[in-house]
């Protein structure tokens, strides 16, 4: 009698031989694989995935179950079933891709959905199971996906980890560092070149306040993840990936925002570090954290975040990080995102318009980089302070596939090519910089002076720069300058096997 009544309740949850459980598992879990598998290396937390199944699996369990019960219930209703089923699947699905796809909720796209799939309910609605079919199998496109980069992230990240003992480093001298990053700020020759063509005082203002300007400096990597990555891991790693390279690296925010050699060093030198950033785009994985103090905290952060939620003042949020009692020295990463790189969206003759707003932001970055060096010297006179960028404006192109695939000397410089200063500050520094050329061997270069040692320079990396090309389905890693300085057009492999001849 029981079997009978609890045989009764299911039956009551079941519409069409379908459960809602079934019917919000195919049409949610196809939008998760697809978020997922776009966003792995920003959203991988335990939360984040518990979250996300929540909401693209559990809402849509929840709307098919009340969906069944009205149609269970309503009379009036429960002859569309098979139609209004057609519908909901996909409507619903729809709904939570497009969401899934922009973080937007796209009304007349819906709209659009909704009314098409109405229409075609009239003649369709008795193959809404097909359409449950055909959904499974489109799920196992983004599922593969998902899958290499699953198995990519667990493999063993050999770059994060120094080639030599550098990380038993002993400072014979611990000053307070600031190193201060102006995103995508490029090098003087590069802004006085003809792709940019413009002056600015900023660097004779940074050399009479004592600071070594370093010419014809670069960065590795064309994007912030995988400059910094590389920066803070004082090692290449071409992206990171064997198969999929892609801007959107495995470990790259777990190396910035979270454990890496530089910070290790730090501490094991008795400094208190600070990571003081513009927004949450560094910290977007919400990894966990071995800097000291923060002026973003992982917990603040929202499960679905595009990577600048959270706007900071980053001038106010330094002057609270240097206000802290600290009896120890101080390391601070201080991070702004302007000038930036152009974006590729201006309308019209868009390498124009994108060059003059690009400018603007460099005289807008100017002011604050005054004020922020500033504070610093007012505050911590006797300070090291490091003006780096992680890249160059990408002014000159006209969108990413150009970016992706040039080959001209000026477009490269302008990928590339970026601001370091170094406010030394009375450290005997001349034995050690002579070879300081790009990013990835800055800190090495700093740990040397730091040391007096100048055997670490032994280990100092290629000062080689590397892009991705898109010919073909996948991304290929390429090597646009070499150690030298000089351009060359070279994919990883030959590039290997050319270094290792």
């Amino acid at each position: 009698m029981n079997d009978q009544k609890n045989k009764n309740k299911l039956d009551f949850l079941k519409i069409e031989g379908l459960t809602p459980l079934s019917l919000g598992f195919v049409t949610g879990f196809y939008p998760f694989v697809f978020f997922l598998s776009n966003n792995f290396y920003a959203v991988n937390s335990v939360g984040h995935i518990a979250y996300f199944l929540a909401f693209f699996v559990g809402v849509p369990v929840l709307l098919f179950t009340l969906l069944v019960l009205a149609l269970s219930s309503i009379k009036k209703i429960a002859k569309y079933r098979k139609q209004i089923l057609f519908v909901s699947i996909i409507f619903i699905t729809a709904f939570f891709l497009s969401f899934a796809a922009t973080l937007l909720i796209k009304k007349k796209i819906l709209l659009a959905v909704l009314v098409i799939s109405i229409l075609l309910s009239f003649k369709l609605f008795d193959r809404f199971k097909k359409l449950l079919i055909l959904i499974s199998i489109i799920t196992l496109v983004p599922l593969f996906k998902l899958g290499y980069k699953v198995y990519d992230y667990y493999q063993k990240n050999t770059w994060i980890q120094p080639s030599d003992s550098i990380e038993e480093v002993v400072f014979k001298t611990k000053p307070n560092i600031y190193m201060i990053q102006p995103d995508g700020y490029v090098s003087r020759e590069t802004m006085e070149d003809a792709l940019y063509n413009y002056e600015t005082s900023f660097y004779d203002w940074l050399s009479k306040e004592d600071f070594k300007i370093y010419k014809d400096f670069r960065s590795n990597y064309p994007a912030s993840l995988n400059s910094n990555a590389s920066l803070f891991s004082m090692q290449h790693h071409y992206f990171g990936s064997t198969l999929m390279p892609d801007f959107e690296m495995p470990y790259a925010r777990e190396c910035i925002s979270g454990d890496n050699p530089v910070i290790r060093i730090f501490k094991n030198n008795g400094y208190h570090t600070s990571f003081v950033v513009e927004d949450e785009y560094f910290q977007q994985n919400k990894c966990d954290q071995l800097y000291d103090y923060t002026n973003i905290s992982v917990d603040e952060i929202p499960y679905f975040s595009k990577g600048d939620n959270l706007q900071q003042d980053v001038l106010s949020d330094l002057k609270s990080a240097i206000s802290l009692s600290v009896e120890k020295p101080r390391f601070f990463f201080v991070e702004k995102c302007v000038p930036h790189h152009v974006h590729f969206f201006a309308e019209g003759d868009r390498i124009k318009k994108e060059r003059l707003e690009y400018l603007e932001k460099i005289e807008e970055v100017n002011i604050w980089l005054k004020q922020t060096i500033n504070l610093i010297t007012e505050k911590d006179p006797h300070a090291l302070i490091i003006v780096l960028a992680d890249h160059g404006g990408w002014v000159g192109m006209n969108d990413y596939g150009e970016m992706f695939s040039t080959q001209k000397e000026a477009h490269i410089a302008s990928i590339f090519s970026n601001i370091c200063a170094i406010k030394w500050n009375g450290l005997p520094y001349d034995e050690f910089d002579e070879g300081l050329t790009s990013n990835v061997n800055v800190f090495r270069t700093l740990f040397s002076v730091l040391s007096e040692n100048k055997s670490y320079l032994n280990n100092l990396e290629k000062d080689e720069s590397y892009n991705l090309n898109n010919e073909g389905y996948f991304k290929e890693v390429v090597k646009l300058i070499n150690d030298d300085g000089t351009f060359t057009y070279q994919k990883l492999k030959e590039a290997e096997k050319t270094s290792t001849k």
